[in-house]
């Protein structure tokens, strides 16, 4: 592969992130790509195979998701010192700043909302391996039969993910009660659950 070519796909690839973090998932198409790329919409053909592929090497070359141990960034002693519901209450609250921190992921998830294509199913495909490791671990630290810990956390997670994601765009102090509402309701119920 030569080097133009290298750099070419590496302005399409950034032309991407561009259109999503400046204009949203609905500006992201094969002629707005090539516009901001600066470059003729074939070499999207040519070196991706079209949209579905360029937007299978963005989700390849992107973070699309938390890794868990950044979420978790806790060890074994803490995981011993703290009860499961406040444990759980932090992780909750860790995957709500995570995702405020990556604005590409949120305009992807927005747009998962409207309609699947190749980039929304690899963000799912992460998101849920992703999920699953997170509860792998915390069921090592924490032994509790009678309840489903991913069903919690999908829950809330859930929860968290569509209001991070309608607030994408606002003033950081905007959704302050609302935010604080969630956090207040995870915390009750968590506390009188487990």
């Amino acid at each position: 592969m030569t080097r133009s070519r290298l750099q070419t796909e590496q302005k399409i690839l950034k032309a991407v992130e561009t259109l999503l973090l400046e204009k949203g998932y609905p500006a992201v198409g094969v002629n707005a790509i090539a516009r901001q790329a600066d470059c003729d919409k074939v070499l999207i053909y040519r070196y991706f195979g079209g949209f579905d592929g360029l937007l299978n090497a963005f989700a390849e070359t992107t973070q699309l998701w938390w890794e868990v141990d950044d979420v978790m960034s806790d060890n074994a002693e803490v995981f011993s010192s703290q009860p499961l519901h406040i444990y759980l209450q932090t992780l909750l609250m860790r995957h709500a700043s995570s995702l405020q921190a990556m604005p590409i992921t949120l305009e992807i998830m927005a747009w998962e909302m409207s309609e699947q294509n190749n980039l929304t199913i690899a963000l799912a495909r992460t998101r849920a391996e992703r999920g699953m490791a997170l509860i792998k671990k915390i069921r090592t630290h924490y032994s509790q039969p009678s309840f489903d810990i991913g069903g919690i956390l999908g829950v809330f997670g859930a929860a968290i993910n569509y209001l991070v994601i309608r607030t994408r765009k606002s003033p950081p102090q905007h959704m302050t009660e609302e935010w604080w509402r969630l956090q207040q309701t995870i915390a009750k119920l968590l506390n009188n659950q487990l």
